[in-house]
């Protein structure tokens, strides 16, 4: 049975998948209630009991308004349309990119062991454009996905880091700066879809189911994008997130197996920590 806690600051429902989950998936913002305060007044309550005893049910809230993005494109201007379709590219070939590194990852590796949430973890700032996060494994710099040359002339940098494919899940991130030349504005809503509509339409890939919400970091706005697909034979889970500000955009993506506990809670950990 899936439970939530809702944000006071915004009113989102945040499922409560571990007992990570401490800030609103929407707004930002840290919940009142979250697990770690409840259990300072409840010494010895457990995460079970925390979601018997202050979160709500499935069958207590009203059904969420699904969101509509069949027409996306429609009654804008072509340089609206054709900037969606840029970014959208960009995005795509990054979900292409991390979606058969995760593969490989899944099929070097088991199950995540408990101990990478009791280890020391890193916390490292990336790249020109200053993301910092905590992870398990230090990432590495990685050669960008290719891209279209009529695409890149749109960037002035892009950066991609990502973990070893002996790790036990797969954490990627992006950082671009778009050309301002080239692009007035940046699009997140093409960014969004750009990433999981190109995992989804890798070959072999079955089962593609996805939520999305808006997110912000330091009061940047985003989205935050969690689901699971099976490819070849892989049930595998991912949650992927965007920030923008002005000309630059920022992409964090964690892909794990569908049943890896553990890996799961790592990354509610890692999302949890992006500066």
């Amino acid at each position: 049975m899936i439970h939530y806690l809702q944000c006071n600051n915004c009113g989102n429902r945040n499922e409560m998948k571990s007992e990570y989950v401490v800030f609103c998936t929407s707004c930002g913002q840290k919940l009142d209630n979250n697990f770690t305060q409840w259990q300072r007044r409840n010494p010895g309550g457990t995460f079970e009991d925390f979601k018997r005893n202050a979160c709500f049910t499935e069958d207590q809230l009203p059904p969420a308004i699904p969101i509509k993005k069949g027409k996306i494109l429609k009654s804008r201007s072509l340089k609206e349309k054709i900037l969606i379709v840029v970014i959208t590219t960009i995005f795509a070939a990054v979900g292409s990119w991390l979606g058969s590194a995760a593969v490989t990852a899944l099929k070097n590796n088991k199950k995540t062991d408990e101990k990478v949430l009791s280890e020391q973890w890193v916390k490292k700032t990336y790249g020109t454009y200053q993301l910092t996060l905590e992870t398990p494994w230090e990432l590495k710099s990685s050669t960008p996905p290719p891209l279209p040359e009529n695409i890149k002339r749109m960037l002035e940098k892009m950066e991609t880091f990502e973990t070893s494919n002996d790790n036990q899940f797969k954490v990627g991130v992006i950082e671009a700066k778009y050309n301002p030349a080239e692009i007035g504005e940046l699009n997140m809503q093409g960014a969004a879809d750009g990433a999981v509509n190109e995992v989804k339409g890798m070959q072999g890939v079955t089962n593609f189911v996805y939520s999305e919400d808006s997110y912000s970091v330091r009061n940047l706005p985003g989205f935050i994008q969690r689901g699971t697909y099976t490819q070849n034979g892989y049930h595998i889970a991912f949650i992927n997130i965007g920030i923008v500000k002005d000309l630059n955009y920022w992409q964090v993506m964690v892909l794990s197996r569908r049943d890896d506990k553990v890996a799961e809670q790592a990354a509610e950990r890692i999302i949890q920590s992006i500066q």
